[in-house]
């Protein structure tokens, strides 16, 4: 089969007179064309220039083709769209009339909405309320729960202290049937020593008369009343000795029986020593500082002691050296003046108490607030005051007792501000002030003369929490190694207290920063 001489596209003879494709002539050379050599040329040299022109357009036909293709598609994809956006415009149409329709249930939500917002406020208040509600019922229970532990406690002590009291009742009779035996004896010595007198004062009348008779005999009147006076000292003498053992027998009846007697501390309040002194604040304050002597104490509780915690053991020996302490804890007035004078560490704030009164004790405060108060304080006078060590503030407190209060074995409301609807061994109950009382309100002072030692608040101590006093000090200085920093020791007791809180050796802690509606402090200084 025949080609084009142009483009090569193959053709049927004598069917087809021009290329389909480049259009050249397909008819053969007439005989003129081979006779007539310019004719021939001629038409070679427009062959040449056809196939020339052809292998420019060829490129260009092809890419004309390729244009037809992506048009048809093109025209394809644009009736696919032009169906598509039929379609979407249906849709529009139909999401318009659904957007209105939301548009007007959206009205009608946030009409809804804020009625369930009024509504939602209304009942987080009520939930707000319900939560402090179960707070404090949570609070209630777990003060039952730890009385309830706590009275179980002291139900088991009180078995075996019964078992303990018994036992020293069974010896206390003994020692009274011991007694009576020795009075009966003594009643009859006395009763002997009677007669003796009885006849002595007999002899000497008759002696006397005998002498206002015989006048000229003084010297055996005085003779006879030198052996008068002899006799009577002699019977003074035999007199005095049964009542002297007789007393203390009573007296170690007594300190068996474990009463508490307040008369003596409260006869001694007011007592100064040559130690005490008083420090001038300005603004009419001024801070009561006692001078407490040195000396050794037993440091914590014993095991039989009530309301003991493992914090208090093991009981162990302190050395004490000379130091002072105020006389009460710092009260609001005595802290307004120094939180009014220049920051040394932080600022003050000059009124923190919950609980005001100028002759309350301030608290409220922090563990840094009372060594920020410290630091002013000794900038002030001169004198180096601190936070007393957790050793000296319990030799403080005990001031030579060893009993679980300075005043005895037991502790009242008429001695104390903690609950008084609560009992410590053979205490009473009685009246909870719910709140703390003015500065020795009690007149109550142990024998170092310090006053509200139990109770009332908190008080602060510059050492460190540690569970327990293995490895502690023996020197009474402040203990911070192997402790946790930002935990201080309280110690004390406070007014919302347990009594079994509020005893000597109960020690307790909380976080340096934080101070509360119960936590207060005193001041110490060491010895010159």
């Amino acid at each position: 089969m025949p080609r084009c001489p142009v483009c090569q596209t193959k053709y049927v003879a004598g069917k087809t007179d021009n290329c389909l494709l480049c259009g050249w002539s397909l008819q053969p050379y007439s005989l003129i064309v081979g006779v007539m050599p310019e004719v021939f040329l001629k038409e070679q040299s427009r062959l040449e220039w056809a196939r020339s022109m052809w292998a420019k357009l060829t490129p260009h036909r092809e890419q004309i083709q390729q244009l037809q293709l992506k048009l048809k598609d093109a025209e394809g994809t644009l009736t696919r769209l032009n169906f598509e956006l039929e379609k979407a415009n249906e849709q529009h149409k139909q999401l318009a009339t659904t957007f209105q329709q939301r548009e007007s249930e959206l009205t009608h939500l946030r009409k809804d909405s804020d009625r369930v917002n009024q509504e939602l406020i209304h009942l987080r208040g009520q939930l707000e309320q319900a939560n402090q509600a179960r707070d404090q019922l949570l609070a209630a229970l777990h003060q039952r729960e730890s009385n309830q532990l706590y009275l179980q406690e002291q139900s088991e002590r009180a078995t075996k202290d019964l078992i303990y009291l018994r036992e020293e009742l069974k010896q206390a009779n003994q020692a009274r049937d011991q007694l009576s035996t020795t009075l009966h004896q003594q009643e009859i010595t006395i009763a002997h020593i009677q007669s003796q007198v009885n006849h002595i004062a007999l002899v000497q009348h008759q002696t006397i008369t005998d002498v206002e008779l015989n006048s000229e005999e003084p010297n055996t009147v005085s003779q006879i009343d030198l052996a008068q006076h002899q006799t009577i000292t002699d019977v003074e003498v035999k007199l005095e000795e049964p009542s002297i053992v007789l007393l203390s027998n009573q007296e170690t009846l007594a300190i068996q029986m474990e009463s508490v007697d307040t008369q003596e501390q409260k006869a001694d309040f007011y007592i100064g020593k040559p130690d005490d002194f008083q420090e001038n604040l300005g603004n009419n304050q001024v801070l009561e500082i006692v001078g407490l002597t040195g000396g050794s104490f037993w440091m914590g509780s014993k095991e039989t002691e009530e309301g003991r915690e493992s914090h208090e053991e093991p009981l162990h020996q302190v050395k004490i050296q000379p130091f002072y302490m105020s006389r009460f804890p710092i009260t609001q007035s005595q802290w307004e003046v120094i939180a009014n004078l220049p920051s040394i560490h932080r600022s003050l704030n000059p009124d923190p108490s919950n609980i005001k009164g100028q002759n309350l004790p301030v608290e409220q405060v922090s563990w840094y607030d009372a060594v920020e108060f410290s630091a002013r304080l000794a900038k002030l006078t001169g004198r180096n005051y601190r936070l007393p060590s957790e050793a000296e503030w319990e030799y403080a407190c005990r001031a030579g007792t060893t009993t679980p209060f300075h005043f005895g074995e037991t502790i009242t409301p008429d001695l104390a501000n903690y609950d008084g609807n609560y009992i410590y061994a053979s205490g009473i109950e009685g009246k909870y002030n719910q709140k703390t009382v003015s500065v020795g309100s009690f007149k109550v002072a142990n024998a170092f003369g310090l006053c509200d030692m139990h109770g009332n608040v908190w008080e602060w101590c510059g050492d460190t929490w540690h569970d327990n006093y293995k490895d502690a000090p023996t020197d009474g200085e402040t203990w911070e190694e192997g402790g946790i920093p930002n935990r201080r020791i309280l110690r004390g007791g406070s007014w919302y207290c347990l009594p079994s809180l509020c005893r000597s050796a109960q020690r307790h802690w909380d976080q340096a920063d934080h101070g509360g509606s119960g936590i207060g402090f005193r001041v110490a200084l060491s010895g010159e």
